[in-house]
């Protein structure tokens, strides 16, 4: 029975995965015309009112997991968005991939769980491939430096999930986080572009309601059952996906260096999680 429930958790993560990989070009192209912080706090307005619908009001036990959760993934949501604005969604994709190896140095002294040799060396060469991806120009390099901030923000909520997600209800503390990430926006907010988002709704309500939504709660229930090393690695998907929808679909291109700096990156990412 474990076992079965063990591989639907890893088949959530996967479909959350894909969610999250799917909003990079999303992102990037509101971008064109609403701030990082009205996006974000619109996707977290939208999750708020789901979550509280579907999981009603809070007890306070759920406060403290809820705040950390809420206040690490704004962390990563606003580094994120604000590094699509000067680099490319497939850089962005990879980069905010690179949590899969920070986030089992975390959970070692967070959490006290036992970390492999592996996962430095992962960790080494995983940084020579975000240099690789961001030399080429000045204004990606800033743009990833954001996305890497972004990618220890987004390894520090896996690990907080880790940590508080057992005996918990999944909509109500999601509410908290989504709640505290929504707060955290307001006093960055332009409150003009708020009417003005109306003309984007359709991108806008995908992102409230397929990712922060549906696709975080595939990763909490995810997390019930699988570590958060183990979730990362699966998480390391999304930047996969990212990739391929950049390439294929969006017709972005990268040099030689830059292709040079994925595969490092995708590498060091093959080499912490095969047996």
């Amino acid at each position: 029975m474990f076992k079965n429930k063990k591989v639907i958790a890893v088949n959530a993560l996967v479909l959350a995965a894909l969610l999250f990989g799917s909003t990079f070009i999303i992102v990037k192209n509101l971008l064109d015309d609403l701030s990082p912080t009205t996006v974000v706090f619109l996707r977290y307005l939208i999750a708020s009112i789901l979550f509280l619908v579907s999981g009603g009001i809070p007890t306070k036990e759920y406060l403290k997991p809820g705040f950390l959760m809420g206040l690490f993934l704004w962390i990563g949501y606003i580094t994120q968005t604000q590094g699509l604005l000067t680099t490319s969604t497939i850089n962005s994709g990879i980069v905010t991939g690179f949590y899969i190896v920070l986030t089992p140095i975390f959970s070692k002294f967070i959490n006290k769980t036992k970390i492999e040799r592996k996962n430095y060396i992962g960790s080494t060469f995983g940084f020579l491939g975000i240099f690789l991806i961001a030399i080429n120009s000045i204004d990606q390099l800033f743009g990833n430096l954001f996305t890497l901030i972004c990618a220890s923000g987004y390894a520090l909520h896996i690990v907080m999930v880790e940590r508080y997600i057992q005996g918990k209800n999944i909509s109500q503390l999601m509410f908290i986080q989504s709640l505290v990430g929504g707060i955290l926006c307001i006093p960055f907010l332009k409150i003009n572009q708020i009417s003005e988002s109306i003309d984007f709704i359709y991108p806008i309500l995908f992102l409230g309601i397929l990712v922060n939504f549906c696709a975080f709660y595939l990763q909490l229930f995810g997390q019930k059952f699988i570590n958060a090393s183990t979730a990362s690695l699966l998480f390391g998907l999304e930047g996969v996906f990212a990739l391929l929808i950049g390439v294929f679909y969006v017709e972005e291109v990268l040099n030689l260096t830059n292709w040079i700096g994925v595969f490092v990156v995708l590498s060091s990412i093959y080499y912490v999680i095969k047996e």
